[in-house]
This record gives C-alpha cells, structure tokens and sequence, in this order.
C-alpha cells in the first residue's frame, strides 16, 4: 500500500512536470531569471538609444549651437513682425480687442 501511494506521488510529480523542468534536472538548459530577463532588455534598450543617438549625430546637418542660434533668430524676427503689425495697426482694434457678441 505504501509503495501505491509513492507511485501515485511520483506520477503526478512527473505529471506536473514541463520541457523546462526535465531538461534543467538533466542539465541541458538553465532557465532564467525574471531579473536576468529584465537586465538582458533594458541593456539591449538602451544599446538602441546609444546607437540611434550615436546615428543622429552623425547625420545631423547643424551643431546644437547653430541650431538653437538659428531658431533663435528666428523667433525674434517673427516677434519684431508681429509687434511691427500691432504698431502699425495701432487705431484700428485687433482681434483681440474686439468685443464678443
């Protein structure tokens, strides 16, 4: 009766049992961690950034000097524009101005 019940215990161990768990206990494959799972996709991650980073700066057609300068200036003589306009069209109400009906 005893040796019925170990049977029926190593039947539903080896019931249980996966690919995964019967090649570890052979020693063919480890399985891995979560956490080595999760560092092997964050360096893979960030190896990508590095790369794209490293690409962009490659191909880029302006240093971040000349770029920031040129939208720079860009934006100052868009502003001079508008003030220019609001100057000239001093008498008669902007947008802004008008009352809503």
């Amino acid at each position: 009766m005893n040796l019925k019940k170990s049977g029926l215990k190593a039947l539903k161990y080896l019931q249980d049992m996966d690919r995964d768990d019967v090649l570890e206990s052979v020693g063919l494959q480890e399985r891995r961690s979560a956490l080595a799972t999760t560092l092997g996709s964050l360096g893979i991650f960030v190896l990508g950034c590095l790369v794209g980073a490293g690409i962009g700066l490659a191909f880029a057609p302006k240093s971040g000097d000349e770029l920031r300068n040129e939208l720079g200036d860009k934006v100052r003589r868009k502003a001079q524009e508008l003030q220019q306009q609001n100057e000239g069209a001093f008498g008669s109400p902007n947008r802004s101005q008008m009352p809503v009906t």
